[in-house]
């Protein structure tokens, strides 16, 4: 059989059956080599911390194990981690993933009027190599908001909606980067304007839902923005502009706005300050490159080559770009150690005997951040996670030089009392200054060895429960005052006796203003008399009208979620 007749047969049901199941075995295979070799996904320590939550039926809406306090996987997108609590987390990717190729051939050929098969079996390979991100969720929705467009292009605008709607709540990203495909198509194609209009019409409550959801639990977040990486993707939309002037195949304006849009997007998300995007911005060539430029492959260009076009340059370059560093991750056995449980044994032990509920525990973050999941799981609340982004909350300052000082304040702003700091395996870029501090600065006592570990107890540590200065200034007057008068009023003082995701128990040995260094929320609720007031180091002051003990508790209902709202809109 000639290549033209592979080429047409692969075109058929039967090559298309072929392709699914190709792709999802590709997949599978994988997932069970990962598996088997102790290679973990980038990004599986947070997922699998999400969905432990949830099987341990804790909060979707919040977690004080993470950050100092804050919202849980209802701002990131919860179908995945409730998905995974009944079906194997690993079977969700497979399915989803093993669909994404068929649905961009799909999608091509009935809405670009391009049918070429060989781009989908390029996606095929990416999906298939993609599993070393770990993005569960985000390759769900993917699948999700592919196979949407796919039934979009086939002219059913209101079943369109429906899995591109799911998909906006397993992930929101998985609609992001499609925008450059929904844009271009509502741009080049007249024809399929009004199908759009009735797709965004039928999809506009679970946008506005998503949307409403994005504000009533609001918080700050801002993602790293690497010029390095932002020349990588600008570099991707100009040579496709520059392969879609020159390629013989196809018309070239919707492959030149396809690519103006994308490289529009990423200068647009590098500019704009605090940007929740940043890098992120780059999943449209992490999972597109490949395929797109293999549209372009025959150019009216020949020459310095005679048998081959010379676009395959550009396509085997970018593709080295798009898989090196998923490839890296399969072959980097350096890091592998220090996601496994025996890694974290040592620590665990020893944080077992020192953990006093009212500190918290801070891990100097390894490269994998495996930490994210084995102290929290554990039941011991950290201060920082997973995601980068959500150290805007009150871990910004480790993006920017820091001093001793300004390291040992933020400890006892976050209630440290101990540190745990590895001494094998890479840290991440942005905390490797602090295990130059932990060995040199004063403010430190080593305690022991733990494995490989050494913790550090923070000399005149500050709890997460403390009387506020006006109450502490009252309490040294009492003591000038004379022991009578002390006895009279006995110090302020507070002790936490649980803490939890979403309850924390203490107790108060005098009425007064009281500091609670956990991230406040308008859905707190005090039980007892008193009020819970934000700081404006988004903390929480508590004015407690009587001594004893009182619960505090994170509690969501649709009354409060829309009075939040009405006050974010200023009603």
């Amino acid at each position: 059989m000639t290549f033209s007749g592979v080429e047409a047969g692969l075109r058929t049901r039967r090559g298309l059956l072929a392709l699914w199941l190709t792709a999802t075995a590709a997949v599978a295979a994988t997932t069970l080599l990962m598996q088997w070799g102790g290679v973990p996904g980038w990004d599986d320590a947070a997922h699998a911390y999400k969905v432990l939550l949830l099987r341990d039926g804790r909060s979707v809406f919040w977690d004080t194990y993470w950050y100092g306090g804050g919202y849980g996987a209802i701002t990131y997108g919860f179908v995945f981690y409730w998905l995974a609590q009944y079906v194997s987390g690993a079977l969700i990717v497979i399915l989803a993933a093993g669909t994404v190729p068929l649905s961009f051939y799909l999608y091509l050929r009935d809405m670009w009027r391009i049918d070429d098969v060989w781009p989908a079996w390029g996606f095929a390979l990416v999906m298939t190599l993609y599993l070393a991100h770990g993005q569960d969720p985000f390759v769900l929705a993917l699948a999700l908001t592919l196979g949407g467009l796919a039934l979009l292009a086939r002219g059913r605008p209101f079943w369109a909606a429906l899995p591109v709607a799911v998909g906006i709540f397993a992930n929101p990203m998985g609609l992001v980067v499609v925008v450059p495909f929904v844009l271009t198509d509502f741009i080049v194609r007249p024809e399929a304007r009004r199908r759009y209009v009735l797709w965004a019409a039928a999809l506009s409550p679970a946008v506005v839902l998503r949307f409403a959801i994005g504000l009533a639990f609001s918080e700050p977040g801002s993602y790293l923005n690497e010029t390095s990486q932002l020349m990588v993707f600008l570099g991707f939309a100009l040579v496709g502009l520059a392969m879609a002037g020159v390629n013989a195949a196809h018309p070239r304006r919707q492959f030149v706005v396809v690519f103006l849009v994308y490289g529009a997007l990423c200068v647009g998300s590098f500019v704009t300050p605090g940007s929740p995007l940043g890098n992120n911005i780059g999943r449209f060539f992490m999972v597109f490159g490949l395929p797109l430029l293999l549209l372009l492959r025959r150019t009216r260009l020949r020459r310095p080559f005679r048998h081959v076009d010379l676009a395959w340059v550009a396509i085997l370059a970018f593709a080295v770009l798009q898989l090196a560093t998923v490839t890296s991750h399969f072959l980097n056995a350096v890091e592998r150690p220090q996601t496994t449980r025996g890694y974290f044994a040592p620590a665990l032990a020893a944080a077992r005997e020192l953990y006093d509920p009212n500190y918290r525990i801070h891990v100097v973050a390894l490269r994998r951040h495996w930490e994210a999941l084995y102290f929290p799981e554990a039941g011991y609340p950290i201060t920082r996670g997973w995601y980068r982004q959500a150290d805007a909350i009150h871990n910004g300052f480790f993006y920017s030089p820091y001093n001793a000082d300004e390291y040992v304040t933020w400890l006892r702003t976050m209630g440290v009392e101990y540190i745990f700091s590895p001494t094998e395996g890479p840290l991440d870029p942005w905390s490797r200054r602090e295990a130059r501090l932990l060995e040199s600065s004063p403010a430190f006592s080593f305690v022991e060895e733990a494995g490989v570990w050494r913790i550090y107890r923070l000399l005149e540590a500050e709890p997460i429960l403390v009387p506020e200065r006006e109450e502490a200034r009252e309490q040294e007057a009492a003591a000038e005052g004379g022991a009578a008068v002390a006895a009279a009023r006995p110090p302020a003082r507070g002790d936490i006796s649980f803490f939890g995701h979403e309850r924390l128990i203490f107790s108060v040995t005098r009425p007064g203003t009281y500091w609670l260094k956990v991230t406040s929320s308008p859905y707190w609720v005090l039980e007892g008399p008193g009020e819970v007031v934000p700081r404006p180091d988004r903390f929480m002051d508590l004015h407690l009208r009587r001594s004893g003990t009182y619960t505090l508790r994170f509690r969501v209902t649709p009354a409060k979620t829309l009075d939040v709202l009405a006050g974010r809109f200023g009603l």
